[in-house]
């Protein structure tokens, strides 16, 4: 993934039939970029060509998971001409399908982008402390479909509609009452949970485990009758409006100045 000079976004650390990626930008508390999103995409894919049995999905060092997108290229677009919530849209599908079961150690807290990686791991452990917030509304940014039907699959519609309409962080305790969290640990021992934890996931059967991931993925997905056309183009006039609105901006400078924000609805 590196050309000898530019170190990788996304860090591959090999253990076996368990394989663990590094969410690595930590001079930015691990934010996404459009380049870390192509490179979690292809190792996606290389794990299921591989054969790995378990994939671990971490941030570097021991402050963040990820802080979501990197404002600084929150306006522009990637080479597909992706904005970036289509970027972290198309990583996080490609997480999803992963044909092995997929952990999100939480190793710091997560946020916009970052949590939403987490919660498309089939299981997350995270250390005491963190926290995981979702703040598009402070952004002035409408969450794509895909994204807002994960977090209704995981946590239901009213922690949903709290999570996202307060933009409000919640802490380690209530996300692992909510659900948004199968497992929490004491920091000392946090990283070595997850990790025998995905080690006894990959001593099992792999057809048989990869089988019944399939398998809940498409009891879950029954449940939903699909959008109709009208509806998605509602949608996306919704996220067009958002996107193109001074409010937007007025989230972004707000945020990098560290002031509340000023919006006008337009």
């Amino acid at each position: 993934m590196t050309n000898g000079k530019v170190p990788p976004r996304i860090r591959r650390a090999g253990r076996g039939e368990v394989r663990v990626l590094v969410i690595d930008h930590p001079q930015k508390r691990n934010a996404l970029d459009f380049r870390a999103l192509d490179e979690l995409e292809a190792e996606c894919q290389a794990a299921a060509a591989d054969g790995v049995r378990c994939l671990v999905l971490r941030g570097a060092g021991d402050e963040a998971f990820s802080s979501g997108f990197d404002l600084a290229e929150m306006g522009g677009v990637n080479a597909r001409g992706e904005r970036p919530d289509e970027a972290v849209e198309r990583a996080a599908d490609a997480l999803g399908a992963v044909g092995c079961p997929t952990v999100a150690f939480l190793n710091g807290s997560a946020y916009g982008g970052g949590c939403e990686l987490a919660a498309t791991c089939d299981l997350r452990v995270a250390r005491e402390g963190v926290s995981l917030g979702l703040p598009p509304a402070k952004l002035g940014v409408v969450y794509p479909e895909g994204g807002l039907r994960r977090f209704l699959q995981l946590v239901g519609g009213a922690r949903t509609r709290e999570l996202f309409f307060l933009g409000r962080p919640v802490d380690a305790h209530t996300a692992h009452a909510w659900g948004l969290v199968n497992r929490l640990v004491p920091a000392e021992g946090a990283e070595g949970a997850a990790l025998a934890l995905a080690e006894e996931i990959a001593r099992n059967a792999p057809l048989a485990v990869q089988g019944m991931k399939r398998i809940l993925r498409l009891l879950e997905a029954s449940h939903e009758r699909g959008l109709s056309p009208e509806e998605r183009q509602e949608i996306a006039r919704l996220r067009r409006r958002a996107f193109e609105s001074q409010d937007i901006l007025e989230g972004r400078a707000a945020f990098a100045e560290r002031r509340p924000p000023r919006f006008q609805g337009r």
